[in-house]
């Protein structure tokens, strides 16, 4: 391994509520097909692999996937080392694990900080952006990837690009969390980007701005690496991991550092957060339906999603902008505009 080498991380963590009844807390989100063919933890693995440079990937993870996490790396012959989470604290006690660990093996390594379970079709753009990124980086910015927009979505966040920097890297201005759909246009308008909730930084740059911004994260999570425990390739930190708080790594360090950048890149991407989502990055028909998993007749159906069960046979009939997904006795109905707030109802039949 190369000094200043790319250390991709894989985040994998999230409930994905919004993807009942399919995503399950024993099963979430990250270890699903929801494209077609392998999961998305494995199509993230794939991708990163694919970054010229690149060293086998850290995965971070609950405790309770590691086994899940394990087999389904092995399934695709991928090297890998896991850290394993006592339980969820968010993606800014996720990035501090790993990047401690970075920087113990590689003082000037790269942190390429992914989920695990968003849709980037275009591995070749994606490394030539992560490159695109490395100089910024390598002098001390915070790289975010800010996707062009396709539409004024509610659903992500924004990052309005400031002054230039190195290449097309530009520092990051403003933040601005899931605006309504009005707001949203506006700011597309003046040239804002999606935050894809991906990044490209040194860690011991990270490491830095975290002790200076969220020493508390940091603390906590020092102290679960000290105390957690090693079989191989896998670090399970220490219960004072529960120390830190809970918050995402834009909230953490991203919103309020003086180092953050923003490389605004070209290609398709979602976070697959809902049905709606998962309906636009699916293959269509004729009448722009899809339908994954189980044989479906639809019948003057259009712009909908039917997911099923291998075996079971399923017949939609004058369906418009409507997703039906069925997963053991557990069936969900709703219009795929309303997909993104399915969630108080989930937690009410879940308590049935």
């Amino acid at each position: 391994m190369a000094s200043g080498s790319i250390h991709p991380v894989i985040l994998c963590g999230g409930a994905g509520t919004r993807l009942w009844p399919v995503s399950t807390p024993d099963r979430p989100k990250p270890f699903l097909s929801l494209t077609g063919g392998e999961s998305l933890l494995q199509k993230t693995a794939r991708r990163v692999a694919g970054v010229s440079g690149a060293c086998a990937p850290i995965i971070v993870a609950a405790a309770a996937h590691r086994v899940l996490a394990a087999d389904q790396m092995a399934a695709i012959g991928l090297a890998h080392v896991l850290i394993t989470e006592p339980a969820g604290r968010g993606s800014g006690p996720a990035i501090a694990a790993a990047a401690l660990e970075i920087a113990a093996i590689d003082p000037e390594g790269f942190v390429l900080a992914v989920a695990s379970d968003h849709h980037i079709p275009d591995a070749k753009a994606f490394a030539a952006g992560v490159h695109a990124a490395l100089a910024a980086a390598s002098h001390g910015a915070l790289v975010t990837f800010g996707v062009k927009p396709t539409s004024a979505s509610a659903a992500y966040g924004y990052i309005q690009p400031g002054e230039a920097l190195d290449g097309e890297v530009r520092a990051a201005a403003r933040f601005v969390e899931k605006p309504a759909a009005a707001d949203a246009s506006a700011l597309i308008e003046a040239g804002w980007l999606w935050n894809s909730g991906n990044f490209l930084f040194r860690a011991d740059v990270m490491l830095d701005e975290l002790s200076a911004h969220a020493p508390g994260i940091l603390d906590a999570v020092a102290g679960a690496r000290d105390s957690g425990q090693r079989d191989g390739e896998v670090l399970a930190l220490g219960e004072s991991f529960l120390d830190a708080p809970s918050l995402a790594i834009d909230v953490a360090v991203m919103e309020t550092t003086a180092r953050g950048a923003v490389l605004g890149v070209d290609y398709a991407w979602s976070d697959l957060g809902a049905w709606d989502a998962v309906w636009a990055a699916a293959p269509h028909d004729v009448d722009g339906n899809a339908v994954q998993g189980s044989a479906a007749v639809m019948v003057e159906c259009r712009d909908s999603l039917v997911r099923g069960p291998p075996g079971a046979r399923i017949v939609a009939v004058g369906l418009k902008n409507i997703a039906v997904v069925v997963e053991g006795d557990r069936i969900l109905v709703c219009e795929l505009t309303k997909a993104q707030s399915i969630s108080p109802a989930v937690a009410t039949v879940e308590d049935l």
